[in-house]
């Protein structure tokens, strides 16, 4: 019997596979089992003609190849077509052990393939290679050796220093195999597991440069800015709602830029998830309003949404009160547990869905229900239904629910957006963004959980404000206090700091004030 693997994903985790092959006697022909009837009528001739056109025909024997574990397979979001590799190799093995007279092929202790098998023998590139990069790294001691195709992908993600192999064809791995002794395969050297990865950032990490201008372009509206930094920094989901033209979509596209690049450990999870696997910038997804719940969370395919799709990311839903209630609804859940547990017919998967959501929305049709300069244009009924899209557990999950007013005066500012706009005028914007930049280097959530004071005070307590909030609410509250003292820690003995905070969290109380 002739034993050689691979590997597959199923949702983000990598299954193992073993693919068995026996050679022995009664009716003749190639059995693959563990793959449904198409795919493995596919396979069958794909190898069948691969191995006559290098030479090595199937005998009129019973050829019986066993694929494990079948169920996860039929999960995979992996192509079954890149097995075409490893199944070839294992009939190839049990062949040349049946013909004792002939050459012997002297496999490693532990064989991983991959790649679709052409008619004529010829290899082709597989179409995630981060799967094989993420169980080579999985195996801490054991000795195994992965062969993957040629192509230019593989050569980038795979050092050198790993124990691989790479093949343009079928038999120029078999003349590789015909070797005396086992002596010849090199040991794999040491490798760091995947899950030691930490939070360990390239050498350019943030643009200095960028990440100042884009403090100078949103500093025309000093509040927005504020609740921009505050959400990059602490990673909170912000919504901004405010008559049209006022800048909200302009300044949610500006996040992004306040963010660190993808650790290492980040970008191997993002690449699992997406199906090219080569994302290496932090995702920013922004659906249209009419997505479906299935679009945003996932579908009957067991495929992974766009709140997948947005791990370790952005998922920017503009106009939110344009989304369907339902498809709204479908993301509490995973605001919550940072994952989306998929369960159909087929089966179920789950996947990661860490992503900081953020989201804009005009208070009414027409956009100007609290303009304070232009009257509003529709019915009271419509702007209640209008609002009502967006319940209060949904609304209650942003930390940071800011209203924009088109035009702002100095003199009504809270403390925060003064104090940016006195820091501009005095130091310039590349302090600020180098302070930015130093803050986003840190641990902030571990630092959180270590230092984080819970206001108990009779000044906070005593705030009907924030009495009125939930109990998710004040926790979030807390929160904030916490990051806005990282950036603007001059300002925590003001008396104006509380209420300044809480003027961060009011949509909330407008729409409810509104709608009932």
């Amino acid at each position: 019997m002739a034993k050689t693997y691979s590997c597959t994903l199923v949702g983000v985790k990598v299954i193992h596979v073993e693919i068995e092959t026996v050679v022995g006697s009664g009716f003749s022909g190639l059995n693959i089992l563990g793959l449904s009837p198409e795919i493995t009528r596919d396979m069958r001739e794909r190898i069948r003609s691969a191995l006559e056109c290098i030479g090595i025909p199937i005998p009129a024997r019973r050829v019986v190849v066993n694929i494990t574990p079948s169920d996860s397979l039929k999960l995979s979001r992996t192509p079954t077509c890149q097995l075409d590799f490893a199944v070839a190799t294992s009939i190839i093995y049990a062949l040349f052990q049946e013909n004792k007279k002939g050459a012997k092929l002297l496999p490693p202790v532990k064989e991983y393939l991959a790649g679709e098998i052409s008619l004529s023998g010829q290899i082709k590139a597989i179409e995630n290679p981060l799967v094989y990069f993420a169980a080579l790294h999985s195996m801490q001691k054991e000795e195994a050796i992965f062969c993957l195709p040629y192509a230019k992908l593989e050569n980038q993600l795979f050092t050198p220093a790993h124990n691989l192999e790479f093949y343009a064809s079928l038999s120029e791995w078999i003349s590789a195999r015909k070797i005396s002794e086992l002596g010849s395969i090199k040991k794999r050297a040491p490798f760091q597991p995947l899950s030691k990865y930490q939070q360990t950032y390239d050498s350019t990490f943030m643009n200095e440069q960028e990440v100042s201008n884009n403090i100078k372009i949103l500093a025309k509206n000093p509040k927005i800015c504020v609740a921009i930094l505050i959400a990059a920094l602490s990673r909170s989901h912000i919504l901004i709602a405010g008559e049209p033209g006022v800048g909200k979509s302009f300044s949610i596209d500006k996040i992004i830029h306040f963010l660190p690049p993808l650790s290492e450990k980040e970008k191997i999870e993002v690449k699992l998830i997406h199906p090219c696997g080569i994302q290496n910038e932090r995702p920013f997804r922004a659906p249209h309003h009419s997505a479906s719940s299935a679009a945003l969370v996932g579908g009957q395919t067991l495929k992974p949404g766009e709140a997948s799709l947005a791990h370790h990311g952005i998922l920017f839903l503009d106009e939110l009160a344009e989304f369907s209630r339902t498809s709204l609804e479908s993301l509490r859940e995973p605001l919550d547990s940072g994952q989306v547990s998929l369960a159909r017919s087929g089966g179920q998967i789950t996947y990661p869905a860490k992503f900081q959501l953020c989201a804009t929305t005009n208070p009414c049709g027409c956009g100007y229900l609290f303009s304070r300069k232009r009257p509003c244009r529709c019915n009271p009924s419509d702007s209640k239904k209008y609002l009502q899209k967006l319940s209060g557990p949904l609304l209650d999950r942003f930390s940071i629910q800011l209203w924009a007013e088109n035009h702002f005066d100095e003199n009504n500012l809270d403390i925060f957006s003064r104090h940016l706009l006195e820091i501009l005028k005095k130091e310039g914007s590349i302090l600020l963004s180098k302070k930015i930049i130093e803050l986003q280097r840190l641990d902030l959530n571990a630092k959180l959980r270590q230092e984080i004071k819970f206001w108990h005070e009779a000044t906070i307590q005593a705030n009907p404000d924030f009495q009125s909030l939930s109990n998710r609410g004040q926790i979030k509250i807390n929160e904030l206090m916490f990051y806005f003292n990282l950036l603007f820690p001059e300002l925590k003995k003001s008396e104006h700091y509380i209420s300044s905070v809480l003027s961060y969290r009011i949509l909330n109380k407008m729409f409810t004030e509104n709608i009932f």
